[in-house]
């Protein structure tokens, strides 16, 4: 049995370190999940290799000392039956191992399989979670990191693949590139679908950029957003547009090949990841993301969040492409300037967790003297580290931000 093979090299504490990430008890059968269980114990408490007689006496005797006598003989046979078990080589260990593996999520599969079958489950998605995971897993072994320092310089010191074109921000956070997860959130009619607007489709935005822009809307009708889109890139009112119909058309054409705007109420995250994979954008917008339906019983509103978030960045990774999801500010971020990823409406630190930038749009109140002042807060930035406030303003009838 291949698991018996891998318990004797799991004694050994190199082997055991160098693997444990990936072993799980439930990848063993017939008794010695128990006794990995308790390899795994008492590597935690020893720093040296483990022996089949002091495992025996640690399961026995000091980790499970209530055990019936029936499993008492059972395991000392197991034991028994080890002490002939000839130690495999490395390279014949990784192979097992690939295969226990391999067996463990095929299982798995066909579990989840059962359950949509049967109408337990609704979603494929976390099926084919578990087939790019283990994916991935199989990958690591052989894309090692480079440790050549010319070669880290030259992957690092530009990441970020489209700018953003409001210098301020730009000059501070740089922009956003594959595998990244932007969060842009404020209090209703703030401005947020303005502020993705004019970073897409404004002057040198994503799509001037050379990116291809996909935007799936499930909060106002996308025939709206389209327009403003349109005013966005063109620098023209809606009435100049009735006016000039040709020139805002002439200036459209310019990037309107790269942009496409769905209307996507009531779509599941697998839904979503079924359209980045066909139509392979670099930039994926959601507006709302917490709108977005994902699968499974959760126990609070933030649980189910955190798994769509989750689920927005694994598509971000493994699409290699950027998501930039729009969400609700609470109640706490109103009449406020200075708002942080704490005051995201019904999550805690779920929504912030998954992204590696957080963008809040600060706005005072409509009685302003000065109506159209912002603030792009942000608290949370893996690019360049730096946090803090940007003032700016918004021309809301093009959808525009400037300094």
């Amino acid at each position: 049995m291949i698991e018996k093979e891998l318990i004797t090299l799991l004694l050994k504490k190199d082997f055991y370190e160098e693997n444990k990430s990936r072993i799980k008890k439930e990848m063993f059968t017939n008794g010695t999940g128990n006794l990995y269980e308790t390899i795994s114990r008492a590597h935690e408490d020893s720093d040296n290799d483990l022996s089949l007689d002091e495992v025996s006496t640690l399961h026995l005797e000091v980790y499970n000392p209530a055990v019936t006598r029936t499993a008492k003989e059972n395991f000392i046979s197991m034991i028994e039956e080890l002490k002939e078990q000839k130690v495999p080589n490395k390279e014949i260990a990784k192979n097992i191992l690939k295969s226990i593996q391999k067996r463990n999520v095929a299982q798995e599969i066909a579990t989840l399989a059962t359950n949509i079958f049967n109408g337990k489950e609704d979603s494929l998605l976390s099926i084919q979670n578990l087939i790019d995971k283990s994916d991935e897993e199989e990958k690591e072994e052989y894309e090692s990191v480079t440790s050549d320092i010319d070669s880290l310089v030259d992957a690092l010191k530009d990441n970020t693949k489209w700018k953003f074109n409001l210098e301020p921000l730009r000059s501070r956070v740089n922009g956003v590139g594959d595998g990244n997860l932007l969060v842009i959130f404020a209090r209703p009619e703030s401005g947020k679908t303005a502020l993705w607007v004019s970073f897409v489709a404004g002057e040198n935005g994503f799509i001037s950029q050379g990116a291809k822009v996909c935007a799936l809307i499930n909060e106002e009708p996308a025939i709206r957003t389209q327009m403003r889109l349109i005013n966005a890139h063109t620098g023209m009112t809606f009435e100049q547009i009735q006016d000039d119909v040709a020139t805002a058309k002439g200036l459209w054409s310019q990037i309107s090949t790269n942009l496409k705007i769905l209307d996507t109420v009531d779509w599941s995250l697998e839904k979503v990841d079924s359209f980045v994979a066909k139509e392979k954008p670099d930039v994926i917008i959601i507006d709302q993301m917490d709108k977005v339906h994902v699968p499974g019983n959760f126990a609070r509103t933030d649980e189910k969040l955190r798994a769509i978030y989750t689920g927005a960045r694994e598509i971000a990774k493994r699409r290699s492409c950027c998501v930039i999801a729009i969400s609700q500010a609470s109640a706490d971020a109103s009449g406020k300037l200075d708002i942080t990823f704490d005051m995201m409406e019904n999550s805690r630190t779920g929504k912030a967790a998954e992204a590696d930038v957080v963008i809040g749009v600060g706005f005072r109140n409509k009685l302003d003297t000065d109506k159209e002042l912002r603030s792009l807060a942000v608290s949370k930035n893996k690019i360049t580290g730096w946090h803090g406030m940007i003032p700016c303003k918004i021309i809301p009838e093009l959808s525009r931000y400037v300094e």
